[in-house]
């Protein structure tokens, strides 16, 4: 009990912005199932109202959102991520990492929403950031959910910033770009 106690002491010097950052490292613990094949998993699109919307220059232009988007066809969980006039837009997050993961990886998809005129020789380049460093990233202008798996750098701290990107390459129109169910999942 003391050990609480000790816990509960150091809790309240703590200021707001930190509290907040205990509070999710806490929550990620939670979403720890040991009996369910010991695997851990961070959704952002669960997390969506906690991540931090930017633009690379101006935000005129840009769609940021959290909804059902459709490509191809089929429809999935997403974030829309339509890039500003100009530059990238960003989605950044601030995931608490549990300590002793194995196989740290971030699975996704990228699309193009349905209804979108996108020309055929225009592309909207998708990015993975995390931690300032540029992890993977792709062109494309098809419609088509295209599946990824990223597999995470070795992470020296116990929050890593990652940032989905994408960039209508100088020409924003018709870039409805979509993350199709970005997840991080790991191995204990």
């Amino acid at each position: 009990m003391a050990e609480r106690q000790e816990l509960s002491e150091l809790l309240d010097r703590l200021n707001d912005a930190q509290i907040a950052r205990v509070r999710a490292y806490v929550e990620s613990l939670l979403h720890v199932h040991p009996q369910a094949d010991a695997t851990w998993s961070y959704d952002f699109l669960a997390k969506f109202t906690e991540a931090k919307i930017s633009a690379q220059r101006e935000r005129a232009g840009m769609e940021v959102k959290a909804e059902d988007a459709t490509c191809e066809g089929m429809t999935k969980r997403a974030l829309w991520e339509h890039p500003p006039l100009s530059g990238a837009a960003i989605i950044s997050y601030a995931v608490p990492i549990p300590p002793h993961l194995r196989a740290l990886k971030l699975k996704f998809f990228v699309g193009i929403r349905d209804g979108s005129q996108l020309p055929s020789d225009r592309y909207v380049a998708f990015r993975l950031v995390v931690n300032n460093w540029k992890l993977w990233s792709v062109v494309k202008n098809s419609r088509a959910w295209d599946e990824y798996t990223v597999a995470m750098p070795e992470l020296a701290s116990d929050v890593a910033r990652i940032e989905f990107q994408t960039d209508g390459l100088g020409d924003h129109r018709w870039n409805w770009a979509v993350w199709g169910e970005p997840r991080l999942i790991a191995d204990f």
